[in-house]
């Protein structure tokens, strides 16, 4: 696994913190740990996302040029995206200029992801797993238990604040007047968490919940959001 070696310093530090916080958290401090770590990798990732919204920016000043581009060739759509390709090309604002700061960042969320649901780490079994939140093992799934009880008091308290969490971002791209259809993808979160380890979905939730937030307080106010429409069109 191309990862294992990430994966293993990732337990490490998991691990550790998870010791140093047991005086303060009792029995949910690695649950806690996770929440931090998920945190702290998005923090350390500032810089990246600063880049993006750089480029986020640069596209949305060109917008006025882009619908210049999609008039002039009304008729023939294919012409009009390849010029406006180009023209996105020419300014550094190319495909692959949005996309690399998204793409370094894969990486670190591939290892945190697969330590909350490897069974096991470095052939040795994922001790995290077996550690609880409110009773619940973190390596259990939904249904895992009983649908009625703690079990699933803690995974449906988890789900609603997905919800929370998608509904503000929903409602956010259908501010920036994305299509309709977008509006759905934010909820794709929830499907998904409800097939991973309680582990797994601590971290898509602070995760999730980080991305929300730098929307708002970074990307929101950085880049205005009838630029963000125009240039995203």
């Amino acid at each position: 696994m191309p990862f294992d070696l990430p994966v293993q310093c990732a337990y490490s530090a998991v691990e550790e913190a998870s010791n140093l916080l047991t005086p303060i958290a009792g029995g949910a401090a690695t649950a806690v740990a996770i929440v931090l770590a998920t945190a702290l990798v998005r923090l350390l990732l500032l810089p990246l996302t600063f880049r993006q919204i750089g480029v986020e920016k640069r596209r949305a000043a060109l917008a006025p040029r882009v619908t210049k581009l999609r008039d002039k060739h009304a008729n023939d759509p294919v012409r009009a995206m390849t010029e406006v390709s180009a023209l996105y090309r020419a300014e550094g604002v190319g495909t692959l200029t949005t996309m690399g700061p998204m793409l370094l960042q894969a990486p670190f969320f591939l290892t945190l992801f697969s330590l909350f649901r490897l069974p096991a780490v470095g052939g040795s079994p994922n001790e995290l797993l077996s550690r609880e939140l409110g009773g619940v093992p973190l390596g259990d799934h939904w249904l895992d238990g009983s649908l009625l009880g703690v079990h699933s008091a803690v995974f449906v308290g988890l789900f609603g604040l997905f919800v929370v969490t998608a509904t503000v971002s929903a409602r956010r791209l259908r501010r920036l007047g994305q299509p309709a259809w977008l509006s759905f993808t934010p909820y794709v979160s929830i499907a998904f968490a409800v097939t991973v380890p309680l582990a797994a979905v601590l971290y898509l939730l602070t995760s999730t919940v980080w991305t929300t937030l730098e929307n708002a307080l970074l990307r929101d106010r950085l880049v205005p959001p009838n630029d963000v429409a125009l240039g995203s069109s």
